[in-house]
């Protein structure tokens, strides 16, 4: 609806009428800048406090999962009556076995350890004789933080590897460590 008035015989036409919604929209215009600029502080507030939590969180998940493949190795070894000994933890998943379905997110290296969700997996033995099986990141800080290990004596132990002694292909727990045990703590949950 447009409206029309006509001034000394001349008809002038208006722009069309404002209906309702064109005065509601009329009276809400669009953002300030100071209201652009709070919406994308809010917005980096939420990031910087998120992000951190959701890497804990990944962390978290990582250790959670070696020290649940500890138990299942270790109980999978027992099953096959396999003896323990370095690079042997390829072969607990062949066909037929236990572990067979859980081999598609375990990579097996060159040296026979796995790696898994940022975690190395290898059997250490101690001067002493003694046989664990050990876990820990393979890059400490961003795959992981804590080294676990387990075995017939001390059932699941962990190590809170605070300064990342225990990270990557060349630095596994030492056996002297594993079997002193001094560090590590017995581990029901995680």
């Amino acid at each position: 609806m447009t409206s029309s008035a006509v001034v000394d015989g001349v008809v002038s036409v208006d722009s069309p009428m404002p209906t309702a919604v064109d005065k509601v929209h009329a009276k809400r215009p669009g953002l300030s800048l100071a209201d652009h600029v709070t919406l994308f502080l809010i917005g980096l507030v939420v990031v910087l406090v998120s992000l951190p939590r959701l890497r804990r969180f990944a962390l978290h998940e990582n250790e959670t999962d070696a020290a649940n493949m500890l138990r299942v190795l270790w109980a999978e070894a027992e099953t096959q009556g396999v003896t323990l000994h370095a690079g042997v933890l390829g072969a607990l998943f062949g066909p037929g076995t236990g572990l067979q379905n859980r081999s598609e997110d375990v990579e097996l290296l060159e040296d026979g350890r796995l790696r898994r969700h940022g975690y190395l997996f290898d059997v250490i033995e101690s001067p002493r004789g003694e046989t664990f099986i050990g876990a820990w990141p393979w890059e400490h800080g961003r795959t992981g933080l804590g080294a676990y290990s387990i075995d017939a004596q001390h059932g699941l132990v962990g190590h809170a590897n605070p300064a990342g002694f225990f990270s990557g292909p060349a630095r596994p727990p030492s056996p002297t460590d594993l079997a002193d045990g001094k560090a590590w703590r017995p581990i029901a949950r995680l």
